[in-house]
């Protein structure tokens, strides 16, 4: 197996930087002293000692200890990606929870472990203009969707969108207050952490609004400007015309407008799988519907009968834990060729599946993983129109 840090070259922290990390750790998740150490089993002086840098933690006590903080073993022997510690050191960066920035580190780790083990390829992206106007937002809309194959109509899979893109998006439950969403570069990968404890359509929206920002090879965007080419406004135009293309979004209004405005909102946020409030915005945005008619539709929000009503199904995507198929794949296929132990490709999963799932590993030998090499990326990458 490969994925042992003392295997790949990890450089092991001294003792005092150990403790700062368990500290920090410990910080983060808001615990006391006298709570981990009553969890770890240890004297509440005995952590003290540790996190001062003047005692040594055991292997047994540290499994436990990363266990209670919530951490891989790793996180404690290995530096975050750069592009992470920057974002986080970045004063002008605000808005993020500390529980969406942490989740945004561990995925961001896994992507770049995968990376580096050569678990899977990256790739050369072209680098697009962040949009001043909306007629540019359309204009990128309407390339990007050009180059996924799907011009128009409703954009399915948008996880799987996005990953041949370049954008690896994670959908994890972080509860009502963690925030929506972020983004970080690893090296020519995009790594997007969505708060998959929002609806189905927020989490879309918020993905897309998170493909904008890799597009741009925009690792982070400080805290946004006020005016007419605020960036984040920009990139929530081009969000919705991503998903709601304009052709089709008035197709949609031609055929249920005649019965009655909230019929063709709710068309559109059905087939569209969008949020009530985005598929109202996109009505106002395209001058479908007046100011006062959005604001009558989006305080009365749409309700479980009228989709049941309406009779087609809402899509539901990136439901928590979800991780992006070509890279779940990968390292599958990194698992049953030996190079990951069960334990850590779980992990690499975020636990959509147990241990139990795997499939069998197959018997290659060392000098046939040698040969292996990367599992190419487009390989892996569905080509096929959605």
């Amino acid at each position: 197996m490969c994925d042992n840090p003392t295997m790949s070259g990890v450089s092991v922290p001294t003792q005092q930087e150990l403790g700062q990390r368990i500290a920090e750790a410990r910080a983060d998740v808001g615990l006391t002293q006298a709570d981990v150490a009553a969890s770890a089993g240890l004297e509440r002086t005995a952590l003290v000692r540790i996190e001062a840098g003047e005692r040594k933690v055991s292997a047994t006590e540290l499994v436990a200890l990363a266990d209670i903080l919530g951490r891989p073993v790793d996180w404690f022997f290995t530096e975050s990606p750069p592009a992470v510690v920057s974002r986080r050191r970045d004063p002008t960066v605000g808005g993020f929870s500390r529980t969406l920035d942490l989740a945004l580190e561990l995925a961001a780790r896994d992507v770049a472990f995968v990376a580096r083990r050569r678990i899977v390829a990256t790739v050369e992206r072209a680098a697009w203009q962040t949009p001043t106007t909306y007629e540019e937002a359309e204009d990128l809309a309407r390339r990007i969707r050009a180059q996924a194959g799907v011009p128009d109509g409703p954009l399915r899979d948008l996880q799987a969108v996005t990953e041949d893109l370049g954008l690896l998006g994670f959908s994890l439950a972080l509860g009502p207050d963690a925030g929506d969403a972020a983004y970080v570069q690893v090296g020519n990968l995009g790594v997007a952490v969505v708060n998959g404890t929002a609806d189905p359509g927020r989490r879309r929206f918020s993905l897309a609004h998170e493909l904008g920002h890799h597009l741009a090879k925009d690792a982070y965007e400080p805290t946004p400007r006020l005016g007419a080419t605020d960036p984040e406004r920009m990139l929530n135009a081009f969000a919705a015309y991503l998903l709601m293309p304009r052709a089709a979004i008035q197709a949609v209004w031609n055929e249920f407008s005649a019965v009655s405005v909230r019929r063709a909102a709710i068309a559109a946020a059905v087939r569209f799988s969008v949020s009530w409030t985005a598929a109202c915005n996109q009505l106002r945005n395209l001058d479908l519907i007046d100011s006062r008619e959005r604001e009558l539709l989006v305080e009365n929000d749409l309700r479980r009968g009228e989709l049941l009503e309406f009779g087609e199904r809402f899509t539901i995507e990136l439901d928590p834990p979800s991780v992006p198929p070509a890279y779940a794949s990968a390292v599958i296929e990194a698992y049953r060729h030996q190079r990951l132990t069960p334990a850590r490709t779980v992990e690499l999963l975020h636990d959509t599946i147990g241990e139990a799932d795997l499939p069998d590993p197959d018997d290659t030998s060392l000098s046939e993983l040698a040969e292996l090499g990367p599992i190419p990326w487009t390989a892996l990458c569905s080509t096929q129109p959605r």
